[in-house]
């Protein structure tokens, strides 16, 4: 979504860490398309605007914060919480039209999430309830690909036989608890030769089981059965062909009580840093991909498939407010009409 007229599902999507935003200060990012003035107001509430003042086109995040407003650097307009402008030094009439695009923000794991569409529709993503509170530092990668490349990944199950060597043992298992969740579980041999392979066979790890959910279409949550660890994928798209992924570990409480409490924080890493190194060989094959929808096999890339239908399938908003489809998206919609 951009201000051409690019849009994404309704969603979470993450944008920094929190300690990024100092309170009192703005920062500048783009996302969606669009640049964002991203701020911590002086109570510290950490607040999303559209960066583009509404009055001439001046930077926000060239601005000041003062109290609870964000001020134009240019006119000195001041925009409240919900993106209405609340004062004008050159008037005491405040046009119906002077208001900037706000996004609704919480933080969590030391991510500032902001959700695109209004008010919230569902909950931010978060771990379940029997995952340990402590998580894992966060990781951030830069991809020059559009999200849903990032965000499918999970559900190619042709991709973990060439790419990872896991070897399925039975047919993926797909449900879906909400409109804006898709899910899909399965078993796996680790038949690989790496060095991480090779260590997970040794401590007895021949079969991974795994869960990955999906919310919102950029945010997945994956479960290994076997290591019982959680693993976040959190997705953002900063323009149409561009985008960031955040990424994080948590252990399960029946993993973190069966550890000494010194020892914990140690095992999270080493965990973190295993889950990075399986995504290393993704990185290398999807680092510069775009879709170029060709050849598609119904039974070999039903997951894929499936994926894409449940993406396609999500309300759609953008920082403009037209509501166009992205050319991913039109993209999406010749796939679907031809399976």
């Amino acid at each position: 979504m951009t201000e051409k007229g690019f849009s994404f599902p309704k969603s979470w999507y993450p944008l920094c860490s929190s300690s990024d935003v100092k309170r009192g200060k703005v920062i500048r990012q783009i996302a969606f398309g669009v640049p964002l003035a991203i701020y911590r107001t002086q109570q510290g509430r950490v607040r999303v605007l559209n960066a583009t003042c509404v009055h001439m086109g001046a930077d926000l995040s060239r601005g000041r914060v003062v109290g609870e407003r964000l001020q134009c650097p240019l006119h000195e307009w001041e925009f409240g919480a919900n993106g209405r402008c609340e004062h004008i030094p050159a008037t005491s009439e405040i046009p119906e039209r002077a208001w900037q695009t706000q996004l609704c923000t919480q933080e969590q794991y030391g991510l500032v999430f902001a959700f695109l569409g209004g008010e919230p529709t569902f909950p931010l993503p978060s771990f379940p309830e029997d995952a340990a509170p402590q998580t894992s530092r966060v990781q951030m990668m830069e991809f020059n690909t559009p999200y849903q490349v990032l965000a499918s990944n999970s559900y190619d199950a042709q991709h973990f036989s060439s790419v990872h060597h896991r070897t399925l043992l039975e047919t993926p298992r797909v449900f879906i608890d909400a409109p804006h969740h898709y899910g899909v579980s399965f078993r796996a041999r680790v038949d690989g030769r790496s060095y991480n392979d090779r260590i997970l066979r040794t401590i007895g790890v021949k079969e991974v089981e795994l869960t990955a959910n999906c919310y919102g279409g950029n945010t997945v949550i994956a479960y290994s059965g076997r290591t019982a660890n959680y693993i976040m994928f959190a997705t953002l798209p900063i323009t149409a062909t561009r985008s960031r992924i955040f990424v994080l570990n948590a252990m399960s409480n029946q993993s973190a009580r069966n550890l000494p409490v010194f020892i914990r924080p140690l095992m999270l890493e080493i965990t973190h840093q295993l889950t990075l190194a399986f995504l290393y060989a993704d990185i290398a094959v999807v680092k510069e991909l775009q879709f170029k929808f060709g050849v598609l096999l119904p039974e070999a890339d039903a997951g894929f498939l499936g994926w894409m239908r449940y993406w396609n399938s999500l309300p759609a908003a953008s920082m403009s407010e037209r509501g166009a489809k992205s050319e991913s998206t039109l993209e999406a919609d010749f796939l679907m009409s031809k399976v």
